[in-house]
């Protein structure tokens, strides 16, 4: 049995369909994050021959630019895909009822809109995944290893999980407790209710975070890059989603939340850092509106913010 998820799709488009922007020169990565087991899913998707009618008129008034990506897909009859990265790459959803498609599959779809190819995705994104989970766990499988090999787009979403657990052992830190907190969530919680209190807490955590080891991301992120660097294929395309505030939603303090931004511009530097070495394009989320299309739990994108995402990609 395939250890992946994966995505067979086929997408006739006649005449205008919909374009989509040019948003690759070189490679494209999507980052993903994963968890304790590489483990990937196998879906089967079929796309309509035609979009319907609002979608064309949506895309018509968006005006179309042709995509280098799209047009340089078209000649191939089969565009394999692979994605790597955290739950927001494996498109996590908080409600066993509730689907969420991942930002990858959309974007896929809106590229195979403008020519006609088919296309299969494996997503190996694992919940919680950090870059160090993607070093030692990920891209150590064999399996990962021979779909990123055989790739002709690799999408990458990491970095969250790097900031969320340096919260979380920030937190357990400055309130000299034993609690291993589950979430972040639930540990800014109980920072909020411990600083109510002692306000000098907030202005002890944000000392913290400033104080972080971004050398520890970056050379998890330069080994990360290496590595991949290292299976893919010439002429692979790599995307890379940098990193958007997760904690935006939680009703934390300004000022901690201003520090918060502060080291996710860090790491966003770091991530755009190596852009150009790794061949790989940075499609910048950080400055999109998917914080504001957030599900319950105040971190994970619901279907709209996944859609944001991919518009961030194909350049919507």
């Amino acid at each position: 049995m395939s250890m992946a998820a994966v995505h067979h799709g086929y997408y006739k488009c006649e005449g205008s369909g919909r374009m989509i922007r040019k948003i690759m020169q070189t490679a494209a990565v999507f980052l993903l994050t994963g968890v304790l087991a590489v483990t990937a899913v196998t879906t089967y998707v079929t796309v309509p021959d035609e979009p319907a009618a609002d979608e064309e008129t949506q895309a018509e008034e968006a005006g179309t630019i042709e995509s280098v990506t799209a047009s340089s897909l078209a000649d191939r009859q089969d565009v394999y895909v692979t994605v790597l990265g955290d739950s927001i790459a494996k498109g996590y959803s908080g409600d066993e009822n509730v689907v969420i498609e991942p930002y990858s599959s959309l974007a896929m779809r809106q590229m195979a809109a403008e020519e006609d190819f088919h296309y299969e995705i494996t997503n190996y994104a694992r919940n919680g995944l950090d870059s160090a989970g993607m070093n030692d766990k990920i891209l150590t499988d064999e399996e990962v290893c021979d779909s990123v090999g055989r790739s002709d787009v690799i999408f990458i979403t990491v970095g969250s999980n790097d900031l969320l657990n340096e919260c979380k052992s920030a937190v357990q830190e400055i309130l000299d407790t034993d609690t291993k907190f589950k979430s972040a969530g639930e540990a800014l919680k109980a920072l909020r209710e411990s600083a109510a209190g002692n306000p000098l807490l907030v202005l002890k955590i944000i000392e913290t975070l400033e104080q972080w080891d971004y050398q520890m991301f970056e050379a998890n992120w330069i080994e990360m890059m290496n590595r991949i660097d290292g299976m893919k294929k010439e002429g692979a395309w790599i995307i890379v989603t940098n990193i958007y505030n997760p904690v935006a939603n939680l009703n934390i303090p300004s000022t901690m939340d201003r520090g918060v931004e502060n080291v996710i511009r860090n790491m966003n530097k770091i991530i755009e850092k190596y852009a150009e070495e790794y061949g790989y394009q940075v499609a910048d989320i950080f400055s999109s509106e998917v914080c504001g299309h957030v599900q319950p739990d105040g971190f994970h994108p619901d279907q709209t913010g996944q859609q944001i995402i991919a518009d961030q990609i194909c350049g919507e």
